[in-house]
C-alpha cells in the first residue's frame, strides 16, 4: 500500500485515534488514581488525627471523674488532714490502678507535692506543672498534657474541698502505646509521638523498629512546625502520606505526633484496575487494527471512482456517467455527481445572476449596486463631472405589511422598483439595497441638481398605488450624497447618503443633503440605541424628581419622577436624548416598568416616614399597549402599600390618539384600580373636546410653551391658559402649569386659578437625595414655614 494513499491515511488516522483515546483514557484514569489516593490519604489522616484527639479527650474525662471520686472520699480527706503520708500514698495508688493511671500526686495548697505514686521522687518538690494549678484555682479543674521524665502525660488537677479547697489532687495517664495502637486499629494508620526538646526525640510510635529509627533522626526536623502540617515521607523504601499535628500542652513542651499513611498500600487496588484496563484496550486495538483495514480498503476504492468522475466534470466532460452502484452515502453521492453534470451550466449562470440582482424586483442588489457606483466614479473622475447618490427608505412600510400582508408588500416594491427604472434614464441605476431601502446613481453636471432627481422621485412615489382593488399613498425618505463634495469612494458616498436619509426621516421631509459632522451624531445615537438595553442591568438609570406646589396652600403636593441616563462615556443623558430610541428599539416597557418600580417604591417610603406626597410618572405612548400594565401596576402598589391615588400617570394627547380604543381601555381599568390620570402637554395635541370629556382623567397639565413667556402684557398665551384653566375646572378636572420660571407668571396663575405649577421657579428636577432634603428644608417644602420667595 503506497504510504500516500487515501487508504493509508485513513487506516493510520483510525489507529491514532484509537492509540490517542487509550492513551488519553489510560493517562485520565492513572492522574485520577493518583489523586484520589492522595486525597484519600489526607482524608483518613485528618480524621485520624480527631480521633487521636477524641480518644485523649475521653481518656480526661474518665481520669476526671475518677480523681472527682477520689477527692469527695470522706477517708482521703481525713488522711490529709492528718498529713499521714503514706496512708495518702496509698489512697492515691489504689485509685490510679483502678483507672489504669500512671501518676497521681497530692498537691498541697502553697504547691508543693506532698505524696506521689512515681517513688517519691517528687515528694517535697514544687508540683512542676504550677500553671494546672492556677486554672484550676480559677475553673475549680484543669487538665492538659505535659511531660514527666521524659514522658508525655495526661493529667488532671482538681480540689480537694472540705468545704473549702484543702489540698490539689493530680492524676495522670502517660501517652503510650496503647493509646497509638487504639488509633491503628481503628483507622490503619501509623501514629507517632515525639517531643524535639528531649534528648531522644522519638518518644513512641507503631512503625516497625527499622523504620522508629529513621524517623526518630528526622523529628527534629518536623517537630518545630507549630500548625498542621500535611507532607510526604520517605522513609526507607516506603513513601508515606503523613499530617503533623502539634499537641497542645499545658507546660509548653514541643510534643507532636505524626499520622502515616502508606501510598503504596493505599494505591493497590488502583494499581491492579490500571492493569485490567490497559490489557483490555490493548485487546480493543488489536481488533481495531483489523476492522480498519477492511473498513480502509473498502472507502478508498468507490472514492478513486469518484475522484475520476470529477476530474472529467472538470474538464467539461458531461457525457460520461460515474458508475458505482452502492446502496450506501457513496453510491448516493455518485447520483448526486450524475445530476449535476446535467444541471451545472445552468446552475453557474442562474447563480452569477443571484449573486448580483434582488430577486424580487429584479433590479441590481447592493453588491452589483457598490460595482456601479465605484465605476461610475471612476469615470466622474476622468470627466469632471459630479455623480449623486439617493437612498430612499419608504415611511410607515412596516404597517403596510403588518395591516395588508407580506404579499401586498412585496407587490408594492415591486411596483416602486418598476416605476424608479421607467423614471430615469438608462445611464442611471436603480438598485434596491434591502427591505424596503431602494437606491439610485445619476450623473450631474452641478450637485443642485441631485435635489430635482429627488424631488422626482418622490413625485413618481408618492403618485397612488392601486394593488388588488387597494388604492394606497406611500411616501420615502431619500438622502443625497455627491461625489467629490462628500466622499471619493463608493463605500463612503453610501454611508454619507444613507446619514442623510435618516437626517430626513428624523425631519419629516422628503429629502436631506448630506452635512459634514453627521456622522458623528449618527454614531452617537447608534452607541446609545446598542447600549440602551444594558443600562437597567448595569443601574445607570436614576430619577430625578421635580415638585408641583399647590398654588393656594404653597406647599408641595405632587412629585414629578424624571428618568436620566448615568451614560458612563456620555456623563447624565436626559430623557429627550434616549427615550425616542427606546420607543424605537422596543425598549421602552423595560425603562418605564423600571421607572414605575423606583417611584413607587420612593413615594411609598415618603408616605411612610409621614410626608404624605403623591409621585406622577409619565407614560410612552407604547405603553397605552400593554394590557398588563394595570395589572403590573397594581402590584407594585400592593408590594409596597401605598394607595392607588398616590399615582399619578401622565399621558400625552398624541399618545391617546394613536390609537383611542385601545389606550381607552387601558385608561379605564387604570382608573378602576384608583390610580389619578393626567393628560400631559396640554394644546399641543390634536384631540378634540368631544374627545377629551370621554376620558377618564383627574388633571390637565397646560404645556410649558404656553406658560414659559406668560406675562400680563403677553395676550395670546394668557387667553390660552386662562380658557384652558376654565375648561378644566368646568369638567371637573384639576390644572396643572409647568414650565413656571418667573413669580410674575406665578402670580398670575394665582389669580386665575390654577390648581397647582411646577417650574424652574420653585426647583428643577432633584436626585433623590437632594429632593428630601429640598423637601425638609425648603419654603415651598414641608418642613418649614413659607416666606417671601
Amino acid at each position: 500500500m503506497p504510504i500516500r494513499s487515501f487508504q493509508t491515511k485513513l487506516l493510520y488516522l483510525l489507529v491514532a485515534v484509537l492509540v490517542l483515546l487509550q492513551a488519553a483514557t489510560l493517562i485520565a484514569v492513572h492522574v485520577a488514581g493518583e489523586r484520589t489516593v492522595r486525597n484519600t490519604a489526607a482524608a483518613e489522616l485528618r480524621v485520624g488525627s480527631r480521633l487521636f484527639d477524641r480518644i485523649l479527650a475521653g481518656r480526661g474525662r474518665q481520669l476526671s471523674d475518677t480523681v472527682r471520686v477520689l477527692a469527695s472520699d470522706f477517708a482521703f480527706r481525713e488522711a490529709i488532714a492528718s498529713g499521714d503520708r503514706p496512708t495518702i500514698t496509698s489512697v492515691l495508688t489504689n485509685h490510679g490502678s483502678r483507672i489504669s493511671a500512671d501518676a497521681a500526686f497530692l498537691i498541697s495548697l502553697d504547691g508543693t507535692v506532698v505524696a506521689d505514686t512515681l517513688g517519691d521522687r517528687l515528694t517535697g518538690r514544687a508540683f512542676p506543672l504550677p500553671a494546672l494549678v492556677r486554672e484550676a484555682e480559677t475553673r475549680g479543674e484543669s487538665s492538659g498534657i505535659a511531660t514527666l521524665d521524659e514522658r508525655p502525660y495526661q493529667l488532671v488537677v482538681v480540689p480537694v474541698l472540705a468545704p473549702r479547697p484543702i489540698a490539689w489532687v493530680c492524676m495522670g495517664f502517660a501517652i503510650d502505646e496503647r493509646a497509638l495502637d487504639e488509633v491503628r486499629r481503628l483507622t490503619g494508620l501509623d501514629v507517632s509521638l515525639w517531643n524535639a526538646a528531649t534528648r531522644a526525640p522519638l518518644l513512641i510510635s507503631t512503625l516497625p523498629q527499622q523504620e522508629r529509627g529513621e524517623l526518630g533522626m528526622r523529628a527534629k526536623a518536623l517537630a518545630p512546625r507549630g500548625r498542621d502540617l500535611d507532607e510526604t515521607l520517605e522513609i526507607g523504601d516506603v513513601h508515606y502520606q503523613a499530617l503533623t499535628h502539634p499537641l497542645q500542652t499545658a507546660d509548653n513542651s514541643r510534643i507532636h505526633t505524626l499520622l502515616q499513611r502508606s501510598i503504596e498500600e493505599a494505591g493497590r487496588p488502583y494499581r491492579h484496575l490500571e492493569l485490567q484496563i490497559f490489557a483490555l484496550s490493548t485487546l480493543a486495538l488489536i481488533l481495531a487494527l483489523i476492522a480498519s483495514v477492511f473498513f480502509a480498503r473498502g472507502v478508498s476504492r468507490p472514492l478513486e471512482e469518484l475522484a475520476e468522475g470529477a476530474q472529467r466534470i472538470e474538464r467539461g466532460d458531461y457525457a460520461t456517467a460515474i458508475d458505482i452502484r452502492q446502496a450506501d452515502e457513496i453510491g448516493r453521492l455518485a447520483k448526486a455527481f450524475n445530476r449535476m453534470r446535467t444541471g451545472i451550466a445552468d446552475r453557474e449562470e442562474h447563480i452569477r445572476y443571484q449573486a448580483t440582482h434582488d430577486s424580487l424586483t429584479g433590479l441590481p442588489n447592493r453588491t452589483l449596486f457598490h460595482d456601479r457606483l465605484s465605476e461610475a466614479i471612476e469615470k466622474a473622475r476622468q470627466s469632471g463631472e459630479s455623480v449623486a447618490i439617493i437612498i430612499m427608505d419608504l415611511n410607515r412600510f412596516k404597517e403596510i405589511n403588518d395591516t395588508l400582508g407580506h404579499q401586498f408588500g412585496d407587490e408594492l416594491l415591486f411596483e416602486i422598483g418598476h416605476r424608479l427604472t421607467g423614471t430615469l434614464r438608462d445611464s442611471d441605476t436603480v438598485s434596491r439595497l434591502g427591505g424596503d431601502e431602494f437606491a439610485v446613481t445619476v450623473f450631474v453636471r452641478e450637485g443642485s441638481l441631485a435635489t430635482d432627481v429627488a424631488q422626482k422621485i418622490g413625485d413618481v412615489v408618492e403618485a397612488p398605488f392601486t394593488l388588488a382593488g387597494v388604492s394606497i399613498d406611500v411616501t420615502a425618505s431619500m438622502g443625497i450624497a455627491l461625489y467629490p463634495q462628500h466622499a471619493t469612494d463608493a463605500e463612503t458616498l453610501m454611508k454619507r447618503a444613507d446619514v442623510a436619509m435618516y437626517e430626513a426621516k428624523k425631519n419629516h421631509a422628503d429629502f436631506a443633503v448630506y452635512e459634514p459632522g453627521r456622522d458623528e451624531h449618527s454614531l452617537r445615537r447608534l452607541a446609545i440605541l446598542s447600549e440602551l438595553r444594558h443600562s437597567i442591568a448595569r443601574d445607570e438609570l436614576v430619577l430625578h424628581y421635580q415638585p408641583k406646589i399647590d398654588v393656594v396652600t404653597e406647599r408641595i403636593a405632587h412629585a414629578e419622577a424624571l428618568v436620566r441616563w448615568r451614560h458612563p462615556v456620555h456623563g447624565l443623558l436626559g430623557p429627550d436624548e434616549f427615550i425616542p430610541l427606546a420607543e424605537q428599539s422596543g425598549n421602552i416597557a423595560v425603562i418605564t416598568k423600571w421607572v414605575l418600580r423606583r417611584a413607587i417604591a420612593d413615594c411609598g417610603k415618603w408616605n411612610a416616614d409621614g410626608h404624605g406626597l403623591t409621585v406622577a410618572v409619565n407614560l410612552s405612548a407604547l405603553d397605552l399597549f400593554d394590557v398588563d400594565l394595570p395589572t403590573y401596576i397594581g402590584g407594585l402598589l400592593a408590594e409596597v402599600g401605598l394607595s392607588p391615588s398616590k399615582l399619578v400617570l401622565e399621558i400625552t394627547e398624541s399618545a391617546i390618539m394613536r390609537d383611542p380604543a385601545a389606550a381607552l381601555r387601558v385608561l379605564r381599568e387604570l382608573k378602576q384600580r384608583g390610580v389619578t390620570l393626567a393628560i400631559d402637554d396640554y394644546g399641543t395635541g390634536y384631540s378634540s373636546l368631544a374627545h377629551l370629556k370621554r376620558l377618564p382623567v383627574d388633571e390637565l397639565k397646560i404645556d410649558k410653551s404656553f406658560v414659559l413667556n406668560l406675562r400680563r402684557t403677553s395676550k395670546d398665551d394668557l387667553v390660552i391658559v386662562r380658557s384652558t384653566i376654565e375648561l378644566g375646572h368646568n369638567m371637573g378636572l384639576r390644572v396643572i402649569a409647568e414650565g413656571v420660571e418667573n413669580a410674575e407668571a406665578w402670580d398670575i396663575l394665582r389669580d386665575l386659578g390654577c390648581d397647582m405649577a411646577q417650574g424652574y421657579y420653585v426647583s428643577r428636577p432633584l436626585p433623590l437625595a437632594d429632593f428630601g432634603k429640598w423637601v425638609e428644608e425648603s419654603p415651598w417644602g414641608l418642613g418649614r414655614v413659607k416666606s417671601e420667595v
